[in-house]
């Protein structure tokens, strides 16, 4: 099957959007790990060496998380994590990360799989949604989070931290 020279860029360019928000959402969480208090709680309960991977399809970008001491490093590559969130398809990573629909509803559509412990998945999708609330404009964050979170700081501080890495 030939796929068309449009497809292939439009592909391209959701795998490079998808990259863009695993990185702030990683550098998200690293910030918000300092400065709300909801976060800090949920990755404090989480193991010493607990290892999480978001992949956005097979062959896709991917986020891989481990915890430490001191809170959470990303690595480049992690064989057997313990939690691993895998989307089916780079389309449905794209609705996801680009705040279409929510976690809760590409989960309830069967758009990724989930593999370990569900009660440390719960925790890192609480993670994942606290920070959405911090990254994403509040329009977006009302359509896919079922409440939008309070912030304890603001999002252009969050941003700030995030890209200057501290």
């Amino acid at each position: 099957m030939q796929v068309s020279s449009k497809r292939k860029w439009m592909t391209r360019g959701k795998i490079l959007f998808e990259k863009v928000i695993l990185f702030f959402l990683y550098r998200g969480m690293k910030v918000l790990y300092k400065y709300d208090t909801r976060i800090y709680e949920e990755i404090s309960n989480w193991p010493i060496g607990m290892t999480m991977v978001l992949a956005a399809a097979e062959k896709g970008p991917k986020l891989c998380i481990r915890k430490v001491s001191w809170g959470i490093v990303r690595v480049s590559d992690i064989e057997d994590p313990d939690i691993m969130i895998a989307f089916k398809s780079i389309d449905g990573a794209f609705l996801v990360f680009s705040g279409q629909i929510g976690t809760s509803q590409a989960y309830a559509q069967h758009r990724f799989l989930v593999k370990g412990d569900i009660a440390k998945v719960m925790s890192v999708v609480r993670c994942i949604d606290l920070t959405e609330g911090y990254l994403f404009p509040e329009i977006m964050t009302r359509r896919i989070l079922r409440k939008v979170p309070e912030k304890q700081i603001g999002s252009i501080s969050v941003y700030c931290h995030a890209i200057l890495g501290f």
